[in-house]
């Protein structure tokens, strides 16, 4: 008996975190990284620090100037990419509309997105369609995007194809080595969303032209900033479509106050002052997903997730997301009746995901870093309440 209960014991999951490194996870099962992670009490440490260093005069603007570099600087780690190629905006949003506005689009040209992608990947498109750009749908088939179809849809008037590395409603993770050769076979861009991808398994930025991030879901961070990357080997002529103060890495003065030279930087698409607060809390963040390594989160989270998938699998609901490891990340997607009872009878017993909103109609479970085998076992536990 007891070599059973030390085997069961050596085969739990532990979480890579401690829960009590972060606030609010001492009595519930947090499975809704997909969503918001939960904050890091380290976090509070950046957070003093930034407003002890708001409050010393001009050196403060230096002082944030520094982390916002150290935190690029960890950027470019974390995503293989060069730290001049990594700015921050406000939002993932902001940094498709700088496409949008930014290049140079021709009547006839074409864009490819796919069903299953957030509005911010969709609707800012609709915006070329008076200039007669067309918006083509890939649309999926039982939930799966598959790239022959991508494929097939480009043309030589092809200019952008757009897709999540890992998709927030299915589950999807995409090959984006593949994807990446089907796209530059061609004259078109690759716009990649890494939110769901980005603090949970490898994202390599440069086998895409333009890369996005949300930094409050995965990568630990909070809203307010947004990791913008541009390959200046693919785009090196890309230039901003919006300006301010903080664009130009020269400005004319009062003496010629229309004179200025973009900064050869991916800062030249930072037009004004970024949200200092938000990257000391995200290179605090960032830290700790560099100590453990992305290939070990990655290991993590599938591991658990895969037990969730079986387990969502077994008690007869619609499984949305793929089954192969490489195909899949943190996220579990599933269609079933009910799926607003099933939410909150999960949420009665302290099991926290996220689920039927914004019209989407799927429920979604999500294992981080912080997340055990007793939170999978209480998640599932109360699944089969359910049914």
């Amino acid at each position: 008996m007891q070599q059973t209960v030390k085997g069961a014991l050596l085969n739990m999951i532990q979480s890579l975190i401690k829960k009590n490194q972060f606030i609010g996870l001492e009595s519930v099962a947090h499975l809704a990284a997909g969503g918001e992670t939960p904050m890091l009490k380290s976090h509070m440490n950046a957070v003093q620090q930034f407003m002890a260093d708001k409050g010393c005069g001009e050196l403060a603007r230096e002082l944030e100037a520094a982390k916002l570099e150290q935190a690029r600087r960890k950027c470019a780690r974390l995503f293989s990419a060069d730290a001049e190629e990594i700015t921050f905006l406000s939002n993932a949003t902001e940094g498709i509309n700088n496409v949008v506005f930014g290049l140079d689009w021709k009547q006839g040209d074409n864009i490819i997105v796919v069903d299953v992608e957030f509005p911010s990947g969709l609707l800012p498109w609709t915006q070329l369609r008076q200039r007669g750009v067309e918006i083509r749908i890939v649309r999926h088939k039982n939930w799966f995007i598959d790239l022959d179809d991508i494929e097939a849809h480009i043309d030589e008037k092809t200019r952008v194809v757009e897709i999540s590395h890992v998709s927030m409603f299915t589950g999807q993770r995409i090959d984006l080595t593949k994807l990446s050769k089907i796209v530059r076979a061609s004259n078109a861009l690759l716009l990649l969303d890494a939110t769901h991808a980005a603090g949970v398994v490898p994202v390599n930025a440069k086998l895409a032209d333009i890369m996005v991030s949300s930094c409050y879901k995965w990568l630990m961070g909070v809203h307010g900033t947004a990791v913008f990357y541009v390959n200046r080997e693919r785009l090196p002529d890309f230039q901003p479509p919006f300006l301010g103060w903080n664009n130009p890495q020269k400005h004319g003065g009062w003496k010629d106050p229309l004179q200025f030279h973009i900064k050869d930087t991916a800062h030249r698409f930072q037009p004004g002052n970024a949200s200092f607060i938000s990257l000391y809390i995200l290179d605090n963040a960032l830290d700790h997903l560099l100590e453990l390594g992305i290939n070990r989160i990655a290991s993590h989270a599938l591991s658990l997730s895969g037990e969730i998938m079986t387990a969502v699998d077994e008690l007869g609901f619609e499984l949305m997301t793929p089954r192969e490891d490489l195909q899949r990340a943190g996220n579990v997607c599933f269609m079933a009746e009910n799926l607003v009872n099933i939410k909150q009878s999960l949420e009665d017993n302290q099991v926290l995901i996220w689920g039927a909103y914004a019209g989407f109609g799927r429920l979604r479970i999500s294992s981080h870093l912080y997340n055990d085998s007793n939170d999978v076992e209480r998640c599932i536990s109360a699944l089969k309440s359910t049914v």
